[in-house]
């Protein structure tokens, strides 16, 4: 049983890390291909919306179809389209290819929370938090040695970050297709109304999910506005030089910014949390990652301006340490709220509150960063402390 237990945890590990790594190939080059087709800051950040919006429609579908028909199935589709998606970006010719082609994207990454099934599908309600930990510990690899080899690609050639991501769908596949069996329990059947879907399934959720899914909604809000900003305001800070050179500069150091969160949150994820989650509620580890991420958010706009490149290396460390307290503590209390044949469901309308904070976000940020290069996260450090009033009306599920 715990061999098959390790056997199952490092399957969905490897899938979430290869998916994640090539969105992250993306990231670093993404907003400053889209300025060599003559994108402005409000655009380039819209471009990330696309994607989440897909993420937010699909991602109650998937997990839908998921509890009718299986979670192998549906990660095999949404993998295929992912691959499709990652290639016509590195086709593209223009801007709206380019939204084509994060919106195709958008649609097979709605799958995160099919993975998630899988190891609720395989883990008893006291172990599913810590399982969940390591979807954050492979978010966070994925996020290392994504941007990493982005930010390299990219000097050679600015579609390379996108075909690797491809093959890395590919390579995906075939891991699926010979190594994960069908979790989902025969004798579970879903009622029909866990299969409605979408913006109405989010805002008429169950009562004992409806804090989790707000408070998932304004953090994410939040995380949105920091990601979507955070090119530019090292642009803004530290590469004066808004030519070609200084494109590659700030495609550089945003670069090297995502690689200290991801092996922050490697760190975080993949140990210190696991080790919490034996002893400390989920619920203390969630409002401990808000209260974290409010004043990490709070520091940005100062570091820029006291011009220090490595303090505010350490700011992104602090936001991977909170964002790696609140991931996995939230979709561990999610999957205790609900039944055993509404799990895919039930951590998928968690997923697309996320996906709503990452449409809202991208929507506001380029505007308020045109406004002062500030203003985004100290919106977003209101945003998380509303995040957290709602979480103090969460209690433990277990």
């Amino acid at each position: 049983m715990q061999d098959s237990l390790k056997t199952t945890r490092l399957t969905v590990f490897l899938i979430v890390l290869l998916d994640i790594m090539g969105l992250g190939l993306i990231i670093p080059a993404q907003p400053f291909l889209a300025k060599s087709f003559g994108a402005d800051a409000i655009t380039i950040t819209q471009l990330g919306t696309i994607y989440s919006f897909m993420q937010f429609v699909l991602g109650p579908v998937w997990g839908s179809l998921s509890d009718r028909f299986g979670r192998r199935p549906v990660l095999l589709t949404t993998l295929l389209i992912t691959m499709s998606g990652h290639i016509v970006f590195a086709l593209a010719g223009s801007l709206m290819i380019l939204f084509v082609a994060r919106g195709m994207v958008g649609i097979g990454a709605a799958n995160i929370s099919t993975a998630q099934a899988v190891l609720s599908d395989t883990h008893p309600p006291a172990e599913r938090s810590r399982a969940m930990a390591l979807v954050g510990a492979a978010f966070g690899l994925g996020f290392v040695l994504g941007p990493a080899l982005g930010g390299i690609l990219f000097h050679i050639d600015q579609r390379a970050p996108a075909g690797l991501a491809a093959m890395l769908a590919l390579a995906n596949m075939v891991l699926v297709s010979r190594c994960v069996g069908e979790t989902r329990p025969v004798s579970l059947t879903s009622s029909p109304s866990a299969h409605r879907v979408g913006l109405r399934s989010l805002l008429k959720a169950d009562g004992s999910l409806r804090p989790l899914i707000m408070t998932t909604l304004f953090m994410m809000t939040a995380f949105a506005l920091m990601e979507q900003s955070i090119g530019l305001f090292i642009e803004s800070a530290w590469v004066p030089d808004g030519a070609e050179v200084g494109m590659k500069e700030a495609t550089k150091l945003t670069s090297i910014f995502l690689v200290v969160v991801g092996i922050t949150a490697i760190f975080v994820q993949g140990f210190l949390v696991r080790r919490w989650l034996t002893s400390t509620p989920e619920t203390a580890l969630l409002r401990g990652g808000l209260v974290i991420i409010a004043i990490t958010l709070a520091l940005i706009p100062c570091l820029g301006w006291y011009g220090s490149y490595a303090l505010f290396l350490v700011s992104g460390a602090l936001l991977a340490l909170g964002s790696g307290m609140f991931n996995p503590s939230m979709a561990g209390l999610v999957s205790l709220s609900c039944p055993p044949d509404k799990q895919g469901i039930g951590l998928a309308i968690n997923q697309s509150a996320f996906a709503l904070g990452r449409i809202i976000g991208p929507l506001v940020a380029g505007a308020l960063f045109a406004w002062s290069r500030n203003i985004p996260f100290i919106t977003g450090s209101a945003l998380t402390l509303v995040a957290l009033a709602l979480a103090s009306r969460v209690r433990a599920a277990r």
